[in-house]
């Protein structure tokens, strides 16, 4: 009985010095939740107009600084909410020992808004490294989300073992446990980043983008999509491959979408029994010909008797035609072969083809 009565006045001591406590220092009390309340109010129209500074700043870059304002606004927000709570707790003289452990949850807020203000600005960074064009947004959208997310993690990474120091832990064993797990991690990934990084090489250094016809040692055809591990050609057979990206990016690429005109070489053989003047007929009338054709370019014409196969005589046709897409340019092919042919026929030459000719020397005398 006696120590619950004494239980019950010590409780009852320690709620008499509180309450005189707050009565002698009830004005810091008051000073501070006041500046709580005002920073409460105010954090928006603060974080509004700090932000607004990083508009007028890069005014020759509008889309950085609109970049950094959409970016702080929110960190800023928070941050002034917990400025607030800090500078009103201090003013309130709080214990030392309550106030040491404010102090280091403060700087740890601090590093977290850091961290938050960081993330959110990465895709604005990475779309400025990554230009985006017209032509190849859905591409370099990719590559912007990539480098995106890989920087939001390097910057969690970083922002976790500063906290941790913050946090009076020795931060040395976990980097290095951090630095053992990245290695394993690489060599069990390693045919992923490989694809990874040559997606990223593909939609960077741009050999090609969505919707070119390309010509690969491992195949051809239009690229229907481009990721970070892989890009979708549909050939010709109308079939898709789906090609490794580290494959591809180490392979000859020709990129037919990127040329200007279709060009031809090619050699036509005329028969041994054709003579000089219907050769140069022959020659004279293709030229003319190709001269005369809609679809082909003037700037190089050539055609030449070019020399003397095993059964027959060649002639070399260069030209190029004004179009780039497979289909028409291949019409136009056509229809120069039918022109080479009637042009063959017309002047009683005709085409070789692979022969033997046997000559006997002599009859076998009786």
């Amino acid at each position: 009985m006696d120590q619950i009565v004494l239980g019950w006045n010590n409780f009852v001591e320690s709620i008499k010095n509180a309450g005189t406590a707050v009565v002698e220092n009830l004005p810091q009390i008051a000073t501070g939740l006041l500046v709580i309340l005002l920073f409460i109010i105010f954090r928006h129209l603060l974080s509004k107009n700090i932000a607004k500074i990083f508009t007028k700043v890069f005014k020759r870059h509008p889309v950085i600084g609109a970049g950094i304002r959409t970016s702080v606004q929110e960190p800023l927000k928070a941050f002034f909410l917990a400025l607030g709570l800090y500078i009103g707790i201090a003013i309130m003289n709080p214990p030392n020992a309550f106030m040491a452990g404010l102090t280091v949850a403060f700087r740890v807020c601090v590093i977290v808004l850091i961290a938050w203000a960081l993330a959110n600005f990465t895709p604005f960074l990475t779309s400025q490294i990554i230009k985006m064009e017209e032509t190849n947004k859905r591409a370099n959208a990719v590559a912007v989300r990539f480098v995106a997310n890989m920087l939001k993690i390097v910057i969690i990474s970083i922002s976790v073992v500063v906290i941790i120091g913050e946090l009076g832990y020795n931060i040395g064993g976990l980097i290095t446990g951090i630095g053992l797990g990245g290695l394993t991690f690489s060599l069990a990934a390693q045919n992923t980043a490989s694809d990874l990084f040559a997606g990223f090489s593909i939609v960077s250094d741009k050999p090609f983008d969505v919707g070119d016809y390309i010509v690969t040692p491992s195949g051809e055809g239009k690229v229907e999509d481009i990721t970070m591990r892989s890009t979708r050609i549909r050939t010709v057979a109308d079939t898709v491959v789906i090609m490794p990206n580290s494959k591809l990016i180490n392979e000859p690429i020709t990129n037919c979408s990127k040329l200007n005109r279709r060009f031809v070489d090619m050699t036509i053989g005329l028969t041994y029994d054709t003579d000089s003047a219907t050769l140069r007929n022959c020659i004279e009338d293709i030229k003319a010909m190709l001269q005369a054709h809609e679809d082909v370019s003037k700037d190089r014409i050539v055609v030449v008797f070019s020399g003397f196969s095993d059964s027959s005589q060649d002639i070399r046709i260069i030209f190029s035609v004004d179009m780039t897409a497979l289909d028409p340019s291949l019409v136009v092919r056509e229809d120069i072969n039918f022109r080479l042919k009637e042009i063959i026929e017309k002047n009683g030459a005709s085409f070789a083809f692979p022969s033997i000719t046997v000559y006997n020397a002599g009859e076998d005398k009786a």
